[in-house]
């Protein structure tokens, strides 16, 4: 089937295929309007020049897209040989493109092989092979990750000098990582500070930030407007990866356990799970933070997101503190929801538990039923599938 049709009226382009059509003629149209004194051959040249190039590019995608399948499978298995083998050939090739070396390089960063993919890197800067914002971010982060910060330093300094601007969530998390990595380990004066930047206790004293958290104030900022559940995999996985990593950031370095909160909130609101499940070490150093000082709604928050993907993780004792501490604050519906919930997501109660449910029926005063977030999220997953299905926003329920 055609791209665009010019059948008559009743097939006219749309403003957006318009927009597309000349986006993707608009050399070819160049090379026309420069030949339009020249005899009718001339045109003919133009024609099959570009028809042959556009040949050439599509034979070019193709080829870098198989081997992008090759080089993941040859990650995925670590086939070390079957890497160098792909680089090897690559070298031979008069049309080998940036992407071409990007997947070299990312495979063998994938195997752990950094030397290698370093090697590969200097391999397509000698050839000549323009230097890309994804190669550049690829290799920044895999130093900041193996501790060589001057290395991944010289990675964003190329970035700087060939002034490449990264913008995909991605990239732009790759430089997070390296920041994050660079800023001192206590940066206790980000602990008045809030996520729009205004002081929150200390008066209107406006605190005095390292350069480098300044960086990571400023590249958080162009990451957190695209984080947004979607369909995509990929998409989510990255989300999930930048909401960790400055979560993370906020508790574990720069000490602003409200701003964390905040963060929390906002992406549970857009529902993003930081994905901490996956790294319990990491999960329990979080919840402990948030509970030492008060924080018991975003522990639940946490405990409960993804039908309690974290909650089944974590020993049975982070739910028996969690009732504990409301309890503890006279809030014994919310200890007597969290119980419940537990029940609802399959969690199995310690003893503890179960002696702090004992303790809440004899006080009495409580209702058996679960907590209104768990209510919220299964109305809330609902509406995401309706989207995912339909690809439209649910009408609201009219209550």
């Amino acid at each position: 089937m055609a791209l665009f049709s010019t059948s008559g009226a009743a097939q006219r382009l749309s403003k957006e295929e318009e927009d597309l059509y000349q986006a993707l003629t608009v050399s070819f149209r160049t090379r026309i309007a420069e030949q339009v004194h020249k005899p009718e051959d001339g045109y003919k040249s133009v024609i099959e020049h570009w028809t042959a190039h556009t040949q050439r590019d599509a034979l070019t995608r193709q080829r870098t897209k198989a081997r992008k399948e090759r080089l993941a499978g040859a990650a995925k298995h670590k086939d070390i040989v079957f890497i160098q083998r792909e680089q090897e050939k690559l070298s031979l090739e008069a049309s080998a493109t940036a992407d071409d070396y990007f997947y070299v390089i990312q495979a063998w960063i994938k195997c752990g092989e950094l030397k290698r993919a370093t090697l590969a890197f200097e391999k397509m800067e000698s050839v000549g092979i323009p230097l890309t914002v994804r190669t550049l971010a690829a290799m920044t982060r895999a130093h900041s990750r193996s501790g060589n910060l001057a290395v991944a330093g010289t990675m964003v300094q190329k970035m700087k000098d060939m002034n490449l601007h990264p913008s995909s969530i991605y990239d732009l998390s790759a430089l997070l990582e390296y920041y994050i990595k660079l800023t001192p380990a206590t940066a206790t004066s980000h602990t008045t500070t809030t996520m729009g930047g205004q002081a929150g206790t200390g008066g209107s004293a406006k605190p005095t930030l390292d350069p480098s958290q300044t960086r990571v104030q400023e590249i958080w900022n162009a990451i957190e407007p695209q984080l947004q559940a979607g369909a995509s995999i990929t998409a989510n996985n990255n989300a999930a990866f930048s909401y960790r990593t400055y979560l993370v950031y906020l508790i574990n370095r720069a000490h602003n356990l409200e701003s964390a909160v905040d963060l929390i909130d906002k992406m549970m609101a857009r529902n993003i799970s930081p994905e901490l499940e996956k790294y319990q070490k990491t999960a329990m150093l979080v919840l402990a933070r948030l509970t030492e000082q008060g924080y018991l709604t975003e522990v639940q928050k946490l405990l409960e997101q993804k039908d309690a993907a974290l909650g089944k993780m974590v020993p049975a004792t982070v739910w028996s503190d969690l009732m504990e501490a409301y309890m503890s604050r006279g809030e014994n519906q919310k200890s007597r929801w969290i119980y419940n919930d537990m029940l609802q997501h399959g969690v199995v109660p310690s003893a503890k538990c179960k002696k702090l449910f004992s303790d809440l029926q004899l006080m009495g005063g409580t209702k058996d039923e679960g907590s209104p977030l768990v209510k919220q999220q299964h109305k809330q997953s609902e509406q995401d599938l309706l989207s995912i299905l339909f690809n439209r926003t649910p009408k609201p329920v009219v209550s």
